[in-house]
């Protein structure tokens, strides 16, 4: 009877990996059949190979030949991206991170270096945060963010005396450095 072949591939787990397999199966023919892959393999069942395209060739004992194709696939590359928001005064803690992730296989997994297990965090302090995102399939990626604060704010302040008693000559000004951006100031005396 004329040869017949079917093939079945697994894909690989985690991209650039090499966990995928391939197989075929052969029927008709005359007598016991010899395996020769695209990438030097010759049993009919090949694993640990790489994503790719692959041709198999399958003999008999006459010599018949029948060829197919195969295509191992594998997931889109893991990746991460990050938005934060950084704590707004110096030694504050409303500083937050938020992730997105792509690729892979889902459902993800989340592990931070302050325990938390979600895709956002807040109520962050200054420092660094990492977090170990994984696929389904065990694919890992890492990601870093650093949270920053602003220096802590500082005034000096400055007078002039009334000259004379009952006046109202006086004077007062402040200095300011550190926290962020322009200032407001809002004096006792509703200046």
């Amino acid at each position: 009877t004329a040869l017949a072949a079917t093939t079945n591939t697994t894909a690989v787990l985690c991209n650039g990996g090499s966990t995928g397999s391939m197989s075929v199966s052969v029927s008709g023919g005359t007598g016991a059949y010899s395996y020769v892959w695209s990438n030097g393999a010759t049993a009919s069942a090949v694993s640990n190979v790489a994503a790719g395209n692959y041709t198999v060739t399958a003999t008999d004992a006459n010599g018949c030949t029948i060829i197919r194709s195969v295509s191992v696939t594998e997931p889109a590359v893991l990746a991460v991206s990050y938005s934060q928001t950084n704590v707004s005064c110096n030694g504050g803690s409303n500083g937050s991170v938020s992730l997105s992730v792509t690729g892979g296989t889902s459902p993800y997994s989340y592990a931070w270096s302050n325990g938390a297990q979600t895709t956002a965090i807040s109520g962050l302090i200054a420092g660094n945060y990492t977090v170990t995102v994984t696929d389904t399939n065990g694919c890992t990626t890492n990601v870093s963010a650093t949270i920053t604060e602003p220096t802590a704010l500082a005034a000096t302040t400055n007078t002039t005396a009334v000259l004379c008693n009952g006046g109202s000559t006086g004077s007062m000004s402040v200095s300011v450095s550190g926290g962020t951006g322009a200032y407001s100031y809002a004096w006792s005396n509703g200046a």
